[in-house]
């Protein structure tokens, strides 16, 4: 690379010293050299054919530390920096420094190209200098403490059986979705154990906990990727996770694979607008503010009125104000008195099958569990894991699927 700028160099230099030589002397007069003209016309195309530095569509201005990065990386990960040159970020002016950068004295900062101080992991904590409001409403949900929600759950839980056996190893297995304590190294990087690591109830170096990247992806931080399903069902899926599938194969599912030209997931909005968005995707209902009254929150327990995902739904309802916020959503689509048949027989057949089902199960398998040691308990446990997985499905099939349905 150095020997290719140092030809350019010299073959500018050559352009000009033989440019000047030539002007001084008309092109015409057989006095001049020939020599001299030939050598600056092959300087000239030399030059011509040298590969032009990649440039990017959306050129952003950056200030400060960044300018360094981006000269970089723009050769060096060209995939990243084009990730970032398409973002709001780089629209606003704001650079690679202004998220990595760091101070000296931070345990996970260190000296990056010889420069300046970086840190590898961003964390909520760092995106909340900016996104202050929406921060502090996701600290303390079921993504941010998807980890710790695991570490402390209490032996008299349910669902205690099954994730014990992951205790011991810190719940590895389980970081992909749920991640994991991010450990720093000697040099101050993270660990090879604990990094890469997207999870969304990650425990960052600075202590804070969740991964807003997990949604929106990194360096593009994109609000249209949030909102798709798709971001959702990378971790909603599979046999004890089966949200993604049940969307899917619902209406609403089936609403959002046909309206392919009124997907607007990019636009700001706070109502549902049935001119942009008439397919109903997880981050609509759930999280948007698509309703009178309502507001975008990053905490999807505001507006759900049961704790559908638990064994001991009705036991664990949240009382008051959830259904009504998730009524205000409905109604953007439905009328008000189908919402109100549709959640009121909802709402009684989860109280039968809480009571005539899943009840009389729960206590058979807590005698049996309290009995039985080594395979004998792994036999039941599997047993048990197969009767969760699917009363976990009737009940959300009852309010987003198909009920009666105890499958995907």
């Amino acid at each position: 690379m150095r020997s290719k700028i140092k030809i350019v160099l010299l073959s500018l230099t050559l352009i000009f010293m033989f440019s000047v030589s030539a002007s001084a002397q008309d092109p015409k007069d057989p006095q001049t050299p020939k020599a001299v003209l030939k050598a600056a016309a092959a300087a000239k195309a030399y030059v011509a054919k040298q590969p032009k530095p990649r440039e990017p569509r959306d050129r952003a201005k950056v200030a400060d530390k960044s300018d360094y990065c981006i000269d970089c990386h723009r050769e060096k990960t060209p995939g990243i920096f084009e990730e970032w040159v398409l973002s709001e970020h780089a629209s606003l002016g704001i650079g690679c420094n202004d998220c990595h950068g760091a101070y000296q004295s931070e345990k996970d900062s260190f000296l990056h190209a010889g420069r300046f101080y970086i840190r590898t992991v961003v964390s909520p904590a760092r995106c909340g200098r900016c996104h202050k409001q929406t921060i502090r409403g996701f600290a303390n949900t079921a993504h941010a403490r998807a980890l710790t929600n695991l570490e402390e759950m209490k032996a008299d839980d349910p669902r205690y059986p099954l994730i014990e056996p992951y205790k011991e190893s810190g719940f590895a297995e389980c970081r992909a979705c749920h991640g994991t304590r991010i450990a720093v190294s000697k040099d101050h990087r993270p660990t090879a154990q604990t990094w890469p690591n997207h999870g969304a109830g990650r425990i960052n170096p600075d202590g804070s906990p969740g991964n807003c990247a997990m949604c929106h992806g990194r360096h593009r931080f994109s609000v249209a990727s949030a909102r798709q399903p798709e971001a959702c069902i990378g971790c909603h899926d599979g046999r004890m996770y089966p949200e993604g599938e049940i969307y899917a194969r619902s209406l609403h599912g089936l609403a959002y694979r046909d309206e392919e030209s009124r997907r607007n997931l990019k636009r700001p909005y706070f109502y549902c607008d049935s001119t942009e968005n008439t397919a109903p995707t997880c981050a609509l209902c759930h999280l948007n503010g698509a309703g009178q009254g309502l507001i975008t929150r990053h905490d999807p327990a505001w507006r759900l009125s049961h704790n559908l995902t638990h064994p001991e739904a009705l036991i664990r309802e949240v009382k008051g104000e959830p259904q009504t916020r998730m009524r205000a959503v409905c109604e953007q689509c439905h009328a008000a008195s189908v919402v109100e048949r549709f959640l009121t027989a909802a709402d009684s057949e989860l109280q039968r099958y809480q009571d005539e089902v899943v009840k009389p199960k729960l206590a058979q398998f807590e005698k049996l569990l309290k009995k039985k040691k080594g395979k004998k308990r792994k036999a039941i446990l599997v047993d048990y894991a197969d009767f969760l997985a699917q009363s976990k499905a009737y009940r959300l099939n009852l309010y987003m699927g198909h009920p009666g349905r105890t499958e995907r």
